[in-house]
């Protein structure tokens, strides 16, 4: 079985981090620190990102640029915007 992945450990990456003071969702950066990959018997493959030791991520919630990052932040907040009216 070939697995293959989006990023490897050390990887610069971004996730959409809440912003408290100003209320809204950012980009932060973070640096992969180990990844988990769980294979189960029907072949499925799960990958897990952790940056640092606590906290892990699927691929789909990590981005490789900060511009990426931005855009899904900005349609983070333009969500919770609508949702406020």
């Amino acid at each position: 079985m070939k697995i293959e992945m989006k990023f490897n450990v050390g990887d610069t990456v971004w996730i959409k981090e809440f912003n408290s003071e100003a209320k809204k969702f950012k980009p932060e950066s973070w640096q992969i620190d180990h990844i988990n990959i769980k294979i189960s018997k029907d072949g499925n493959v799960e990958t897990r990102y952790y940056l640092g030791w606590w906290q892990g991520f699927w691929e789909d919630q990590i981005y490789a640029t900060e511009e990426e990052c931005q855009l899904a932040c900005d349609q983070k907040n333009d969500e919770i915007y609508q949702r406020k009216k």
